[in-house]
């Protein structure tokens, strides 16, 4: 009689450890696939280049230094993208970067240019002076101009953190 019951306690232990287990790897599998993040804000880049994610599915791209970091863009301004991006920052679903010598509306060799992108209402915006960039800003509904970071330091913050928390840049 004990070594029947000794079985029945033994039966039931390992039953429920494999129970317990099943439940467990449910529970993270779960937790995993809620909290997915699109691989276009986590991939860093192919083996000869690196990249930032901007807006899906804008990014900064360098290659070498002395291209600078290039932004690419549907061309829905007449520009389908412009080198030696050195300013970036992403609020509220718009792109604000400002770039030197870059090319502008198929003129090159710009001193300085900035860029506005809405990817959510189609919109790619290139401009020559600051005054029509702030004004575009305000049309918007940007009430005060945002800082615009250094790229280089956006890099340095998505090698250290795997995503971009654009809040938390400079500080």
């Amino acid at each position: 009689m004990r070594v029947s019951i000794f079985k029945s306690n033994r039966l039931i232990i390992v039953f429920t450890t494999a129970l317990l287990n099943a439940l467990l790897l449910a529970c993270s599998c779960h937790s995993k696939n809620s909290t997915k993040v699109d691989k276009f804000y986590t991939d860093k880049g192919e083996w000869d280049s690196a990249r930032l994610p901007l807006i899906k599915p804008y990014e900064a791209i360098i290659v070498s230094k002395e291209s600078g970091w290039s932004v690419n863009l549907d061309g829905l301004d007449g520009d389908t993208g412009f080198q030696n991006t050195d300013k970036v920052n992403v609020l509220n679903g718009v792109i604000l970067l400002h770039s030197v010598n870059s090319i502008l509306h198929g003129v090159d060799s710009i001193k300085e240019t900035w860029h506005i992108i809405v990817p959510a209402k189609h919109l790619e915006k290139g401009f020559a002076t600051h005054a029509d960039y702030s004004n575009y800003i305000k049309q918007l509904g940007i009430k005060q101009e945002p800082k615009l970071h250094d790229i280089n330091l956006v890099a340095a913050y998505y090698e250290d953190h795997d995503i971009i928390n654009w809040n938390a840049i400079d500080y």
